[in-house]
């Protein structure tokens, strides 16, 4: 078991996470990896009420996710973050995750839009990029149903 997919996304958890993905992607745990949720404990009960049900959610800073990881590695883990860093830095650490969909990074300032919902800097689109030096598939998709994009290819391709 272990991870079966790790999710980029702002917005962490959200009612498409939790209808779509998780339907799609069944897991037993999700693992949030977020510094700053993993610091608010409001922040962190309501991300594990937005999986409620009979899966587990653990909210963990960077560096407790290998750890966290690990204890429920005979599980399947669904990972959530919300920058390519945070995989990054999980991959550097010898984590292994077999897929990330970079699902949603938003409008804001000194960011260019490359799809729907994707919006990004020169920091986020490097972090994508540098992802590639792994052995991890990593794909653009909004919902489970879309066909999949090999997003590091056509980064590279602009």
């Amino acid at each position: 078991m272990g991870v079966i997919l790790g999710r980029i996304d702002e917005r962490l958890i959200h009612g498409q996470m939790a209808l779509a993905w998780l339907r799609q992607y069944p897991a037993e745990v999700v693992i949030v990896v977020d510094d700053q949720s993993a610091k608010d404990p409001l922040q962190t009960m309501l991300l594990q009420m937005a999986v409620s049900g009979t899966v587990i959610c653990e909210v963990v800073t960077v560096a407790d996710a290998k750890a966290a990881i690990e204890l429920n590695s005979s599980k399947k883990i669904f990972l959530c973050a919300r920058t390519p860093e945070v995989y990054v830095r999980l991959l550097e650490m010898g984590v292994k995750i077999p897929q990330i969909n970079v699902g949603g990074l938003y409008s804001a300032v000194g960011r260019t839009q490359y799809y729907k919902t994707i919006f990004l800097d020169e920091k986020l689109k490097e972090d994508i990029i540098k992802l590639g030096q792994y052995p991890v598939k990593v794909e653009h998709r909004m919902v489970p149903q879309d066909a999949e994009t090999d997003i590091i290819a056509e980064l590279k391709k602009q």
